[in-house]
């Protein structure tokens, strides 16, 4: 006997293929570099916003509390950028266009992971990826500042040290960070597949990649909270833990985009009032099988006759156009072999004789000019003359021999052909 699968261990065993077919953590690790190059801009955004609505002291604790991923160049390029009103003017701009063109390229490696997971190869409209692209920015966006401000209450930050100190705020801010995910992935769950959705099929990879965020999280908060007893690699530590975390949190939400199709695969096959394609066609097959078998009544004999008449004709139509475009064997072997014969009886040094007198010529000619002077210059042209004359009648002579000697042949080869045809 066979043990029997449990349905959620199929569906579990589909999902892992679907990732590793898909190259879903090569996907993951392009989503996880744009998200890194956008945090940057984003942290000079978000401090140059901070010092002109809040003030500077709101900005210097942000700006301390970024020490962990951002270096000593980096947090002093950021410091001047705030330190007066034309650099926060600066700071914002090239903030919010370097994070536009980097948010654009965090969408675009979504969509293609998106598109991979459920097997879609059109292409979306402008509109549709530009109001994909905001929807996702949006949701990311969220996702990650509700983390950034539930981990700083879990971990009783000095920016809200009140509410820190309120009993209890850990355990409630564990509690709501997965609902403020599922609230936040969702519509991205919904809109970025470029496929017809429904609310039902996006909920399963939302709550996977809410759980998975919210793991994430606590496992940054518990590394965060020892890493200062073990501080070896110091910033590019800090570094090395961010980029981490952001892949791990791009396989997360890519897992759930395959979580969605792989379900929804399933439920579409599962649901007997949904017919598959396989099932339609066998369907059509068995009506049309009973349609045959059904009996319809004596058949027309003039009619029959007539279209045997019809198919014959078609049939003869056939067999000419077969027989133009089929090249005669034997005749084409006659014809190979009368021009390999002739080939074989032609000789090399046939064409080419008058060119080597004329060079013979040539050479002596220009040699007697040479080296000889006066009247037995003239002596050695005339013998040359002469001699060049011979050689040529001797050439001349010689290929009316050798066509003369090639009549027999070229008869026989006559008298085959004529046998042949």
């Amino acid at each position: 006997m066979y043990a029997t699968v449990s349905p959620h261990v199929e569906t579990a065993r589909r999902i892992v293929a679907v990732v590793r077919d898909r190259d879903v953590t090569f996907l993951a690790a392009s989503v996880a570099y744009y998200a890194f190059i956008s945090l940057v801009p984003s942290l000079l955004l978000l401090v140059a916003v901070a010092s002109a609505v809040l003030g500077d002291a709101f900005a210097t604790i942000v700006l301390a509390e970024s020490r962990a991923f951002l270096t000593p160049a980096g947090q002093e390029t950021v410091a001047t950028a705030i330190a007066s009103a034309e650099g926060r003017t600066g700071a914002t701009l090239l903030g919010a266009v370097v994070l536009g063109w980097s948010t654009l390229k965090v969408f675009r490696g979504l969509d293609t992971a998106f598109q991979a997971a459920y097997g879609i190869t059109e292409p979306s409209t402008l509109v549709g990826e530009l109001s994909d692209a905001a929807v996702v920015a949006v949701g990311i966006g969220t996702g990650i500042v509700s983390m950034i401000v539930i981990g700083t209450l879990v971990a009783g930050s000095e920016i809200l040290p009140a509410i820190a100190d309120v009993p209890g705020v850990e355990v409630v801010g564990l509690l709501v960070l997965p609902v403020v995910l599922v609230v936040v992935f969702l519509p991205m769950y919904y809109v970025l597949p470029n496929r017809p959705m429904s609310v039902r099929e996006a909920i399963p990879g939302t709550f996977l990649a809410a759980a998975g965020w919210t793991v994430l999280q606590v496992g940054f908060q518990a590394y965060a909270a020892t890493a200062g007893q073990y501080q070896v690699y110091g910033v590019l530590g800090g570094i090395l833990l961010l980029v981490t975390w952001l892949y791990l949190a791009a396989i997360v939400v890519i897992v759930g985009a395959v979580a969605n199709a792989v379900i929804a695969d399933r439920q579409l096959q599962g649901d007997p009032g949904r017919p598959t394609d396989m099932g339609d066609r066998e369907d059509t097959e068995a009506r049309a099988t009973s349609d045959d078998e059904t009996p319809r009544g004596a058949p027309d004999v003039a009619a029959l006759e007539a279209e045997v008449r019809r198919l014959r004709a078609d049939l003869d139509e056939f067999e000419d156009d077969v027989e133009r475009r089929t090249v005669d064997r034997p005749r084409l072997e006659t014809e190979l072999k009368t021009y390999v014969r002739k080939r074989m009886r032609r000789g090399h040094a046939r064409g080419w004789g008058p060119y080597l007198v004329l060079l013979y010529g040539t050479v002596l000619t220009l040699g007697a000019f040479r080296y000889l002077e006066g009247g037995y210059a003239i002596g050695a042209m005339l013998i040359l003359g002469l001699s060049t004359l011979g050689l040529y009648t001797l050439f001349v002579l010689v290929g009316v021999g050798l066509n003369v000697l090639e009549a027999p042949g070229k008869a026989v080869d006559y008298v085959r052909n004529r046998g042949d045809d």
